[in-house]
């Protein structure tokens, strides 16, 4: 997994936006471990993963730290107290 990069495909809009900045570095930090988790469903053993998924999935780490995917979490926050 050590060739493996953990970006997104839009990177050229973390200089512009700080908050997807952050979501992209601090996944970028714990992708390498916590991918491998996430993608091995029921079982205990860490899955292997190509290089799409690991641009897949910052992609949408990123795109939480964005206006629209923040906009997204607020509105899942507030929806628990319905």
């Amino acid at each position: 997994m050590s060739n493996i990069v953990h970006e997104g495909i839009s990177r050229h809009r973390l200089e512009q936006n700080p908050l997807e900045k952050k979501f992209a570095e601090e996944w970028n930090k714990k992708a390498p471990l916590t991918l491998g988790y996430l993608l091995c469903g029921q079982d205990r053993h860490f899955h292997d993963y190509t290089q799409r998924d690991a641009e897949v999935a910052a992609t949408i780490i990123q795109w939480l730290g964005s206006p629209v995917g923040e906009s997204f979490v607020r509105d899942v926050l507030e929806g628990e107290s319905e």
